[in-house]
């Protein structure tokens, strides 16, 4: 009977259930993310979390000893940065992967929330209800 409210129940339920398991999945990923990088000289290679904590840092050689500490500073600080953008670009994707057709995040990091909002009412108002009176599917 699958106009029954029985029915419908079920497969609301059925479609949360679903919807809960993405989620999980894509809160797993984004959990186990992390970013590296590594200066170009590859004397300092740097790895964070996914929350752009530093975990791990790396200095390759001896030639960093001979540098003066402001640049060895400004060479790490360089590399740690790097590995953050790798980090939020990898965790955008993860939860780009939540979020409706055409919604993703920015993964360089440019947020045009006008155009976001744009695209949402597009997709709403193509859904054949008027706008303001949209199907919460």
């Amino acid at each position: 009977m699958p106009d029954s409210p029985a029915y419908d129940v079920q497969a609301a339920i059925a479609s949360l259930r679903a919807e809960q398991t993405r989620i999980q999945a894509a809160t797993d990923r984004m959990t186990a993310v992390t970013g590296s990088s590594s200066s170009k000289d590859r004397m300092v290679t740097a790895t964070v979390d996914g929350q752009g904590r530093l975990v791990e840092l790396k200095l390759t050689g001896t030639r960093y000893r001979q540098l003066a500490p402001v640049e060895l500073a400004a060479r790490i600080a360089r590399t740690v940065r790097s590995a953050q953008d790798d980090a939020a670009r990898t965790a955008a994707t993860a939860l780009a992967e939540l979020l409706p057709a055409g919604l993703g995040l920015p993964i360089d990091g440019g947020l045009d929330l006008g155009a976001m909002f744009d695209t949402a009412v597009s997709a709403m108002a193509s859904d054949g209800a008027p706008e303001g009176e949209h199907d919460p599917r």
